[in-house]
């Protein structure tokens, strides 16, 4: 066993029925830091901030986004790297603090608080400086993320901004992507924030007030700190006749992972960073071919990845996937009772969010009725609360014909945290 990392994988029945078809299987990947090894000094970060200052910002909004910035600045040990970016709807974006350490806290926060709202929302201009800045700072050892806040849609750039996240990817950097409040004014796409952070490896999270915006902040900053791996690739080989369907990480947060993964015999999956003793899983559905009884080697895996403590790259734990075949089917109904609560509560919110996808096509009558479908199992899975919602805006659309921004934006993160409820 690799002294740094436990990784494992466990398939969601104990034995498969040996058959003449085709059958459908998931097997789970559990890869976790080990709290003795790696991370018990914390890594010094390269952080980019890159932070909406358009219109709508303006007052509170703006207000509170410069004192988490500023909380930033104060909280930076002499090691840390941090820069600031600004954007709106001009070209190019603004430097306000230069990638480097903070060795000037005061004149920095000075720059910071002189920042005044204007023009538009062009995303992809503020990703596109923040990025350089990261290269700029990149180091061995060091734990680099792009921390990216707007409270509005980007205007004509979304694919620019998904083939920056692309870029973040191949360099190692993933991205935060705050959304800043709820409905209103408050215009940030779900759907783009969440496919930028998933694209890059890092995730996306909603801030629903701005007086919340300096505890977000907070915490992203603790898990900078707490990374224990850098740049981790999970990589499946698949032996003929295994075929990939899907891949999911399901902890910390539930994101589909599989844009551009998913190969005829593999699978190739950028998770980002772990954090010492939290880790990440990986759900992944397969077909496997048919076989007569017996026990078959059908994949390998491998994970790959950096440790930032001793500056070491591309360190690597392998395990086999094996699985057994059986004419006896009492045994191939023994099922794993983790896996499978799992898999129910990444059915669930797939059926959210694509009734809300629906929902905002006007598709009403398919959206209820996969809005209903997943109250009933949240509702079996003790999510009253969600269930509740569910149900809730189920028959707000039947109603009305439409859903609002709002709902949409809450739901849509709500599911993603079903397996692990605390970031």
């Amino acid at each position: 066993m690799n002294d740094h990392i436990n990784f494992s994988a466990t398939w969601h029945r104990s034995v498969y029925l040996a058959t003449t078809t085709p059958q459908q299987a998931y097997v789970l990947f559990d890869a976790c830091p080990v709290s003795s090894g790696l991370g018990e000094t914390a890594a010094p970060i390269n952080y980019c901030l890159v932070l909406d200052r358009s219109g709508s910002m303006a007052g509170e909004k703006l207000r509170n986004m410069k004192e988490a910035a500023q909380m930033v600045i104060d909280r930076l040990r002499p090691r840390d790297l941090v820069s600031v970016v600004i954007f709106d709807d001009a070209e190019p974006a603004g430097l306000v603090v230069p990638s480097g350490p903070a060795q000037d806290r005061e004149r920095l926060k000075q720059k910071i608080g002189m920042i005044e709202e204007r023009g538009g929302t062009h995303m992809s201009t503020g990703m596109r400086l923040g990025l350089a800045e990261l290269k700029r700072g990149q180091r061995p050892g060091y734990v680099s993320s792009m921390l990216l806040l707007t409270d509005g849609q980007t205007w004509e750039d979304q694919q620019t901004c998904r083939d920056l996240a692309d870029q973040s990817r191949a360099a190692g950097i993933p991205i935060y992507a705050m959304g800043l409040g709820i409905g209103g004014e408050n215009n940030w796409d779900p759907r783009l924030l969440e496919d930028l952070a998933q694209r890059s490896g890092g995730e996306w999270l909603v801030i629903e007030s701005p007086d919340q915006a300096c505890a977000v902040f907070e915490k992203i900053l603790k898990a900078g700190w707490n990374m224990a791996m850098t740049n981790v690739r999970l990589t499946i080989r698949l032996v003929q006749g295994v075929a990939p369907r899907s891949v999911w990480r399901v902890s910390p947060l539930i994101s589909r992972l599989d844009h551009h993964e998913l190969a005829q015999h593999d699978i190739q999956v950028f998770l980002g960073d772990l954090q010492t003793g939290i880790g990440q899983s990986v759900l992944a559905e397969l077909i496997l071919p048919p076989h007569p009884a017996g026990t078959y080697r059908l994949a390998q895996a491998d994970i790959t990845y950096n440790d930032p403590g001793s500056e070491l790259i591309d360190q690597k734990e392998a395990i086999d996937l094996v699985i057994s075949y059986s004419d006896d089917t009492a045994q191939t109904e023994q099922m794993d009772g983790r896996l499978m609560n799992i898999i129910e509560r990444v059915v669930a919110h797939k059926l959210q969010t694509r009734a809300l996808d629906e929902a905002e096509l006007g598709e009403i009558a398919h959206a209820t009725q996969h809005l209903r479908a997943a109250a009933t199992r949240l509702l079996d899975l003790g999510e009253v609360d969600l269930a509740r919602a569910a149900e809730q805006q189920a028959q707000q659309i039947e109603q009305d014909g439409q859903i609002n921004l709002a709902t949409v934006q809450k739901m849509r993160y709500a599911t993603k945290r079903l397996v692990k409820l605390d970031f």
